[in-house]
């Protein structure tokens, strides 16, 4: 049994002034990102695509697709606000419609999550991805 769920676009009208505000203030005195980072990051804000596959028992499979709003990316990692919860070491796959791989497979694992309020937007979900399996480097938003 296959069960398939789309989520809404909330990330479209998602402004990156207020996501990020929301981010800083959940931050101040929990420590900087940059402890979680191994590599320089750019900033590169965007809506791309993702997908979920999850084994929700022996014989049913959930299949989640949706839009994650993009915050930065280095060569092997991304940081997303998505409206699911993630889990630690969950795969998820990118899409970037803009790309010349758009065809290709972007698989990321989740190295960490938190829940993050973001005004007119309820809870999201800040991840912090590492790349298992896509274009790395080539790879240009």
């Amino acid at each position: 049994m296959v069960n398939s769920e789309t989520r809404p676009d909330r990330m479209r009208n998602l402004e990156a002034g207020v996501a990020m505000a929301g981010i800083l203030q959940q931050e101040k005195g929990e420590g900087p990102f940059l402890s979680r980072r191994r590599e320089a990051r750019c900033n590169d804000q965007r809506v791309c695509g993702y997908g979920i596959c999850e084994s929700t028992s022996e014989e049913s499979l959930s299949i989640e697709q949706g839009e994650a709003y993009c915050l930065n990316r280095s060569e092997h990692g991304v940081l997303i606000l998505i409206g699911s919860r993630v889990r630690t070491r969950q795969l998820v796959e990118l899409h970037v419609a803009e790309t010349r791989w758009e065809h290709s497979l972007n698989l990321y694992e989740v190295q960490w999550t938190k829940a993050v309020p973001v005004e007119s937007h309820g809870h999201l979900f800040l991840a912090g991805c590492r790349l298992v399996l896509g274009a790395s480097r080539y790879w240009s938003f």
